[in-house]
């Protein structure tokens, strides 16, 4: 198989059906080794360490170019290799499960005014701090590092990178029949794993589902509560005393500037914010994080402060909050968890 690919038929599941894309060329075959990240990306493929820009990939006719691989740290050119058909990417994710458990993959998706190199750094952050058994995935749409003033264009990038994403789960899902995927998404990448969840619930599959994690969900949180309904994993109050963690675990803070001028510009509460409107129900485990005083300057920051990275580990390991350094709640809506600080 030539390694300069005009057109493959990605195939997702029967709701989307076929769709057309172009592969960027590939430089050599994509080999995975300990510690490496795997990539998909719909950006514009570059030849310089940035290695890919915050603009839409697309091909002379405007058909998106959808460019896989894999990239190790340091992240650089050097360290870095592309992928030269979807089965060579599916092969290189074969090669990072771990022969002694079950196989299983998970996706990162990353938020606005984001480049694709720290999009790779944060999923290798969370790699190591999650101890994720198996492969790490790193979706990565078009987002702009230009101006904090983008947002309303990464939102439409967003928009429009979607059902590439969406291609690209069933895609991973037809060469892994029944494996389970989890997800974690930060700020405006949370609407992608909102969708990726849904999308494998309505493929028909009970397994593919692994877990999911938000962290600082910029999503409407209507929207956010309708589709975790819809998927049967956000049903009545949650347990006061749980066997172990569920299979949603939703960060929120009170101190996130960033998504308070979300809310001002879409007129409603964000997911990732504590307050009146919480996602409370059994299938959600809700962690209020607002006592940590992390994020940076913008509160908006703190998936990868040790506290959380350290509570997210233990869920994904399946301990139940009750277990973890957390702090039960109640309110008329049922439980949720407060992260306090180390005394």
């Amino acid at each position: 198989m030539s390694t300069r690919w005009k057109r493959i038929l990605l195939l997702g599941t029967s709701a989307l059906g076929l769709t057309l894309f172009s592969f960027s060329p590939a430089r050599a075959e994509c080999g995975a080794r300990p510690g490496s990240i795997l990539f998909v990306t719909d950006r514009e493929p570059l030849a310089d360490d940035q290695l890919f820009s915050g603009e839409w990939g697309t091909d002379t006719k405007h058909d998106p170019i959808i460019t896989t691989g894999v990239v190790s740290a340091p992240v650089n050119k050097a360290n870095e290799s592309r992928c030269s058909s979807q089965q060579a990417f599916m092969k290189a994710v074969r090669s990072q499960f771990d022969p002694k458990r079950p196989r299983q993959a998970l996706i990162y998706v990353h938020g606005y005014y984001t480049t694709f190199v720290t999009a790779v750094e944060t999923a290798m952050a969370l790699q190591k701090g999650l101890r994720f058994p198996g492969p790490v995935i790193v979706y990565s749409w078009p987002a702009r590092k230009t101006s904090v003033l983008a947002y309303k264009t990464d939102e439409a990038n967003a928009r429009w990178s979607m059902p590439h994403f969406t291609a690209f789960v069933g895609a991973l899902n037809k060469a892994f029949p029944g494996m389970p995927v989890s997800f974690a998404g930060y700020s405006l990448g949370s609407r992608f794993v909102t969708e990726g969840i849904a999308f494998t619930r309505r493929a028909g599959c009970k397994s593919c589902f692994g877990r999911a994690v938000f962290f600082a969900p910029d999503v409407f949180t209507a929207d956010m509560r309708s589709a975790l309904t819809s998927s049967n994993l956000c049903s009545g109050k949650p347990l006061t005393a749980p066997a172990a963690s569920a299979p949603v675990l939703l960060y929120v803070s009170n101190n996130d500037k960033a998504l308070r001028q979300s809310e001002k510009i879409h007129g409603n509460q964000r997911a990732g914010q504590a307050g009146g409107d919480l996602i409370l129900c059994s299938g959600v485990d809700t962690v209020d994080v607002s006592y940590l005083n992390g994020g940076g300057n913008s509160g908006h920051g703190y998936l990868l402060d040790p506290p959380v990275l350290k509570d997210a580990a233990s869920a994904f390991a399946g301990v139940p909050p009750t277990r973890r350094a957390l702090k039960q709640v109640s309110r008329t809506g049922g439980v949720y968890y407060e992260m306090l600080p180390s005394p």
